[in-house]
């Protein structure tokens, strides 16, 4: 279980995020949903320890987080982080570092876009980043995986493929928390089991996605009217 209590983060004068409180249970997918800016990757990166909270705490399975909750949650960022010049080089030092990945999963996803290892990571395309970075992340025998605006940049055919991917990897781990964060509602909307609605600093509204369509034909409509009834306008 993830608890985020009264969490603040403060940068200067202006507030990123405002007294967030919020629970996520044991598996499933959570769309942590809201427009650029809305503080979506700043919880995140709060769940990660890489900011710690101005105010509030966040708790993960009971402790408090820190830096070193890498180790339970597998994260993949909203910028690319291989860092290293190859392919290969860059399994080399995440598998070393993290000692819990399924090596077969982790290749068998590699291998299914068809590409050397040693090629430079340069040279491969938008869509194949995504999926290698994908697979270094859902490869980890953890019980949360973090996705940080995935689609983010891809083209219909690897947006497509990930949302494929992602289902599968779903129906094979129904115990793994997934969390993602997108403002392609309509995109990712068969994937989710719950919905947190985000606007500039602040959550709207947190539902389960079977409660939310018994009273609205989809999730942006339901996203929409949050919006709506916070007196925002578009």
């Amino acid at each position: 279980m993830i608890e985020i209590k009264n969490l603040n983060q403060v940068f200067g004068k202006k507030y990123a995020l405002t007294d967030v409180n919020l629970t996520i249970n044991e598996g499933g997918i959570i769309g942590l949903i809201g427009p650029n800016g809305s503080g979506k990757s700043t919880i995140i990166k709060s769940i990660m320890g890489i900011l710690k909270p101005t105010k509030g705490e966040i708790l993960v399975d009971g402790e408090y987080v820190n830096r070193q909750i890498s180790k339970k949650i597998a994260y993949m960022s909203d910028i690319n982080e291989l860092f290293l010049p190859t392919v290969k080089d860059n399994i080399d030092y995440l598998t070393s570092l993290y000692k819990d990945y399924d090596m077969d999963t982790l290749m068998n996803i590699i291998n299914s876009i068809n590409i050397d290892l040693n090629m430079n990571i340069k040279g491969l395309s938008k869509g194949q980043c995504v999926i290698v970075r994908f697979a270094l992340t859902v490869a980890r025998k953890v019980n949360y995986i973090i996705l940080d605006e995935p689609l983010n940049g891809l083209d219909p055919v690897f947006r497509d493929s990930f949302i494929s991917r992602l289902a599968n990897y779903r129906k094979e781990n129904p115990n793994v928390t997934i969390i993602i964060t997108s403002h392609m509602l309509r995109e990712i909307q068969d994937l989710l089991d719950e919905v947190v609605a985000i606007y500039f600093s602040k959550i709207l509204a947190h539902d389960k996605k079977d409660k939310i369509l018994c009273n609205e034909k989809d999730l942006e409509s339901w996203f929409k009217r949050q919006y709506v009834e916070a007196g925002i306008n578009f």
